[in-house]
């Protein structure tokens, strides 16, 4: 193993555990997630908060977060759970390119988007980070 072991644990009893690593240089967990059942309008859909952490090993960058809003994610609790792993696996392409997520997505139509930010995010940082094939190689048969 490489590393120190880390504990992975939610926040909350109400959070279920997604993680996704590629065992060498990223790791990425959901912290905390919730629903924000407040209406922002007639028809409007409950809105899933979904805080997940990450550590990219080729950058140092330890313990960051970034939060991404689900707005179709609904009320039903396996679809809200399909939801938060699609938004894992999203973020988990990011972190196998070696860019360094932003802080904020909101996610759509299976896709992630950020509002404009600073240069400094969304970097990629390592030339010698893995490919996305290494990453689907681990998780093949998930």
């Amino acid at each position: 193993m490489l590393g120190k072991p880390r504990l992975i644990r939610p926040a909350t009893h109400r959070t279920p555990l997604v993680t996704r690593s590629d065992a060498r240089t990223f790791h990425l967990y959901l912290e905390e997630s919730g629903l924000n059942t407040r209406s922002s309008g007639p028809g409007s859909e409950p809105q899933v908060y979904a805080l997940f952490r990450y550590d990219l090993d080729p950058c140092s960058v330890k313990a960051e977060s970034t939060l991404v809003m689900i707005p179709d994610a609904g009320d039903d609790e396996i679809r809200i759970h399909m939801k938060l792993e699609e938004a894992a696996d999203l973020l988990a392409e990011l972190l196998a390119r070696g860019e360094v997520p932003r802080r904020l997505y909101r996610m759509a139509s299976g896709r992630l988007s950020a509002p404009p930010t600073p240069p400094e995010s969304g970097m990629i940082c390592a030339p010698e980070t893995p490919k996305l094939s290494d990453y689907e190689t681990l998780h093949a048969g998930k």
